[in-house]
């Protein structure tokens, strides 16, 4: 993945992180905490209402991002660390998506922003050139171990006739194996999941009383035994714990004094 400064259509522009496997029908990036107006300690790039920023400045921030997106709206849903994955249609109005609770949003539709909220938590851009369907899913180590990247994979598959071997995905920044240090009931959870998560490499030992979990290795795996092949699967180095130009939000860093970062998938007319 690079880095790259993306041109909106109100001339407006702002750094992305993009994936080379999303094919070019497709507009999608990650974001990162520059290019906004938020104030610290939400600077600036806040696209999160939840810890007490400015709504002002996150509308402004959201303004911003849709243009770059170039869509006629981005949806997002409230995010409750599940597996539902929403089907999204031109047609839905924002609030009453906003109101459902669900971790991934899927469309086949021009124009449709799909959208998740993250700050450590791992956002997933799935898009299929077949169908022209795409899928935004939120995974945090609750939802990895739900089994959500897995999930998209089959929502696409049932809604849309999607097949794995056509899927494409980029699995963006989130908190990292050398930072995700865990205590015992979260190894237990990952390993009731995959009891070979240590053999894998999920699981890392750090401590006697703590282990460090891979979360995108987990996710990466459960893809590929979904059917999608390994070669159209792209995984960011980007640890938004510990990077150390403060690119990212991080809420075990900073706790509720922290803003949000977006992964988006919309498909270009």
């Amino acid at each position: 993945m690079e880095t790259r400064v993306v041109a909106g259509r109100d001339g407006s522009e702002l750094p992305l992180i993009v994936s080379s496997v999303i094919p070019a029908g497709f507009r999608h990036g990650f974001t990162t905490r520059l290019g906004g107006v938020s104030a610290k300690p939400f600077d600036s790039m806040n696209l999160g209402w939840k810890w007490g920023d400015v709504a002002a400045d996150v509308a402004e921030n959201h303004r911003r991002l849709l243009a770059i997106a170039g869509g006629r709206v981005m949806q997002h849903a409230t995010q409750v660390h599940g597996t539902r994955v929403l089907r999204v249609r031109a047609a839905d109005e924002p609030g009453a998506v906003a109101a459902e609770e669900a971790d991934g949003l899927a469309s086949d539709e021009i124009g449709v922003g799909l959208s998740v909220h993250v700050a450590d938590c791992t956002p997933i851009l799935v898009a299929d050139p077949a169908t022209g369907a795409c899928a935004a899913l939120h995974a945090g180590w609750r939802g990895t171990v739900a089994g959500m990247a897995a999930q998209g994979v089959r929502s696409l598959t049932a809604q849309f006739g999607c097949r794995p071997r056509d899927l494409c995905v980029a699995i963006g920044p989130c908190i990292g194996a050398c930072c995700f240090e865990v205590g015992p009931e979260v190894t237990a959870a990952f390993l009731a999941a995959r009891p070979a998560a240590r053999k894998d490499g999920v699981i890392l030992s750090a401590s006697a009383n703590q282990d460090r979990i891979d979360l995108r290795r987990f996710q990466r795996l459960q893809l590929e035994a979904a059917g999608v092949p390994p070669e159209n699967i792209e995984v960011s180095t980007e640890c938004t714990y510990c990077d150390s130009r403060r690119r990212f939000f991080s809420f075990r860093r900073a706790g509720r004094a922290t803003g949000q970062l977006v992964g988006f998938i919309v498909r270009a007319g």
